[in-house]
């Protein structure tokens, strides 16, 4: 007589678990010793009975253990795809903090550049002023025909100079300081938003 196991049994009898495979041998066993001539009927089925019983524990326990074995197996490539994610989010985001401090420090340079720039312009001109405003003649001539002037010292021009100088260095100054502060709220802020996605896609949260 043929036994017919149907389509990819091969297949499907790998992939059931090893005990259900022992259960299944187990019951064939049985029914070799009920082909036995020799056997009594009646003793075959009563231990018959109690080994089908132990058969199902033994299957419905191999399929429990397969099943948490997949949900096991399930939740770790849940975890590593976040894992993985999230080191994806972590590159992208280190790429797009170091493009911008790149960029801070390029436009920090210009300014500096730019200031340095204005300081040493600022020197020339103090400087130009300074030799046009030499100390006056010990008999310098004068007409009265003319209202007399009020005469302006050169300590005078070179405070009022100094005034300049200062007020343009303390200008740059607070610009150097508003381009620092805003470099530091964008990190804080991509650093808020990196945490903030850590924990939603976590079960840090739960």
């Amino acid at each position: 007589m043929a036994l017919n196991v149907g389509q990819d049994f091969k297949q499907r009898w790998l992939q059931v678990p090893e005990a259900v495979r022992q259960a299944f041998l187990d019951d064939l066993g049985r029914i070799r010793d009920l082909l036995n001539p020799t056997g009594d009927v009646q003793q075959w089925l009563a231990a018959d009975q109690i080994a089908q019983q132990a058969s199902e524990q033994k299957i419905e326990t191999a399929y429990a253990h397969l099943k948490a074995e997949l949900i096991e197996q399930a939740r770790i490539r849940r975890q590593l795809n976040l894992e993985k994610s999230l080191e994806t989010k972590r590159a992208a985001q280190a790429a797009y903090a170091e493009a911008l401090q790149q960029d801070e420090l390029q436009h920090f340079s210009q300014q500096t550049t730019t200031l340095l720039q204005l300081r040493s312009q600022l020197d020339q001109e103090i400087e130009a002023y300074t030799a046009r405003y030499q100390q006056n003649p010990e008999h310098p001539s004068i007409d009265y025909s003319r209202p007399h002037r009020l005469a302006i010292t050169d300590e005078q021009i070179l405070s009022e100079l100094e005034s300049v100088r200062i007020r343009l260095e303390l200008e740059a100054e607070t610009l150097i300081e508003q381009s620092v502060e805003a470099f530091r709220a964008k990190l804080q802020a991509a650093a808020q938003e990196e945490i903030a996605y850590i924990l939603q896609n976590s079960k840090f949260s739960d």
